[in-house]
């Protein structure tokens, strides 16, 4: 059997398309031809193509269910790698152009566009701007504050003379589901702020601490300034830094919130519980009011800030609450869900179609796309 042959029995059999007969023959073929134990070696893939037809090397046993676990997830890492390319996008990064599909293939579910630069600013009188929208320059003053959108189109607060006597203003910046945001915060501060986030700040910091709010996630890159310590305040923790580089997940869908650093060193503190960070390490308070930290890879951390979904051990309704935020979309389950954790990296500014192809790839999970609902199925 060629290797045609093969992705189109294949895609028949994923789609629910295959005669009997070309069931009967993949399954043969499939028997026929084990796995092998066929050494990946990045330096010898070239081009797309190359490495893709690597993979469907290696693909066969992805149909057959009675793999270990990590048999599971050493395959999804090697399909989403390969497919996905290797390599480290900066951010922001234009979308990738999609692969075109074989006109022999059942054609792709509607597009489903990745996510993209656009908040909602509101201003302390209540004022709100959509800022991928509003042109560039001046957008408001607040409090001896000029509140600016920069060439590049992020927002920058610029600081002017001290006023006294005035009440401290707030701005809040919102990111959509679909939508990211980088701002510069009054201290110099820099903020990107990830899909489905907020995050309130004063448009001055003028007393002995800088403090803002957080829903959602954002990474942080602090301004040095040991006479006024910087703090972040999200679901009822609060991180509190001097200048550092560090990432705070704090939707309130996740587990727990997450605090990992990247540079520099932080305190968590939750209730009557403190933790000191080190670069390396991630703090995660648990239910019975205790703090755990663990050491982790501070990349998959920060992935999404760099252009990618990075998944290390993640089972599927993780991933899938990942995809709902960035591609604006609902998910639903049908069946029982598969126990195998899921490696790999792929890029965000691909569309929705091409992540769920990836993962349909280990044979452990399916996807039917209607409209902007992703129902997941074993």
């Amino acid at each position: 059997m060629t290797d045609d042959e093969y992705l189109d029995l294949y895609d028949k059999q994923q789609t629910r398309t295959a005669t009997a007969e070309e069931l009967a023959r993949l399954e043969a073929y499939l028997a026929a031809n084990p796995l092998p134990d066929l050494p990946w070696d990045e330096a010898r893939m070239g081009a797309e193509e190359a490495a893709r037809a690597a993979i469907w090397q290696r693909l066969r046993p992805s149909l057959q269910p009675a793999r270990r676990r990590r048999r599971w997830a050493g395959l999804l890492a090697l399909v989403v790698v390969l497919v996905a390319g290797i390599g480290y996008l900066r951010w922001p990064r234009t979308p990738a152009p999609p692969v075109a599909s074989r006109p022999s293939r059942p054609a792709a579910p509607a597009r489903l566009a990745p996510g993209r630069n656009q908040a909602l600013l509101t201003l302390a009188d209540g004022r709100t701007v959509l800022l991928d929208q509003a042109g560039r320059g001046l957008l408001a003053r607040q409090g001896g504050s000029q509140v600016q959108k920069t060439a590049d189109g992020q927002l920058r607060y610029a600081v002017g003379a001290p006023t006294t006597g005035q009440p401290l203003l707030y701005n809040t910046v919102a990111t959509p589901r679909g939508g990211q945001y980088q701002l510069t915060l009054p201290d110099g501060s820099q903020v990107w702020l990830n899909a489905a986030s907020s995050l309130r700040f004063p448009v001055a910091f003028t007393g002995a601490e800088r403090r803002v709010e957080l829903t959602g996630e954002a990474y942080f890159e602090v301004a040095k300034d040991a006479r006024h310590p910087f703090k972040v305040a999200a679901r009822g923790a609060e991180v509190t830094v001097l200048g550092t580089h560090f990432d705070v997940q704090a939707y309130p869908d996740e587990p727990a919130l997450a605090a990992t650093l990247l540079e520099g060193a932080v305190r968590l503190s939750q209730g009557s519980r403190q933790v000191v960070l080190q670069p390396g390490q991630q703090a995660r308070p648990q239910p019975d009011g205790t703090v755990q930290v663990r050491a982790v890879d501070v990349q998959h951390a920060v992935a999404w800030k760099n252009g990618y979904f990075v998944f290390n051990d993640e089972p599927i309704e993780g991933i899938m609450r990942q995809v709902a935020r960035w591609y604006d979309v609902d998910v639903q389950y049908q069946g029982a869900l598969t126990n195998k954790d899921f490696n790999g990296k792929i890029s965000r500014y691909k569309d929705a179609a091409a992540v769920l192809r990836m993962l349909e790839l280990t044979g452990a999970v399916r996807f039917t796309t209607q409209g902007h609902r992703i129902t997941v199925q074993p």
